[in-house]
């Protein structure tokens, strides 16, 4: 089972912001990009996938976040920003979790896990 993050960011992260959090996981990692950049794997240094980024959205519907997630304190409007850790490497879930805490210390906001 896959393990889903997602930064409930109060700012809206740029480029730069999602480099940095992803960089904060590990510089031995690697970036690939897929779907026309709508994506984004963390890998191992032997290119296996390791944690998929899904690219932010903006949540402009009031109670939208607490009907999905059932979190209280997001912001509103919220950027929603979805991580998620492939179950076949222990350490995919770490790094899940760094990069969702390094995001969310750029643009402020919460986090929910779906463990």
């Amino acid at each position: 089972m896959t393990l889903d993050l997602v930064a409930l960011c109060e700012r809206q992260p740029d480029a730069g912001m999602t480099l940095a959090a992803m960089r904060a996981c590990g510089a031995e990692l690697r970036v690939n990009t897929i779907e026309r950049g709508g994506l984004v794997q963390l890998c191992s240094p032997d290119e296996r996938p390791l944690v998929t980024v899904e690219g932010p959205r903006l949540v402009q519907v009031p109670g939208e976040v607490q009907r999905l997630l059932g979190v209280t304190d997001a912001p509103h409007p919220t950027w929603w920003v979805e991580a998620k850790a492939v179950s076949t490497d222990p350490e995919a879930p770490r790094i899940a979790r760094r990069f969702t805490a390094a995001l969310l210390s750029l643009t402020g906001g919460v986090s929910w896990s779906s463990r």
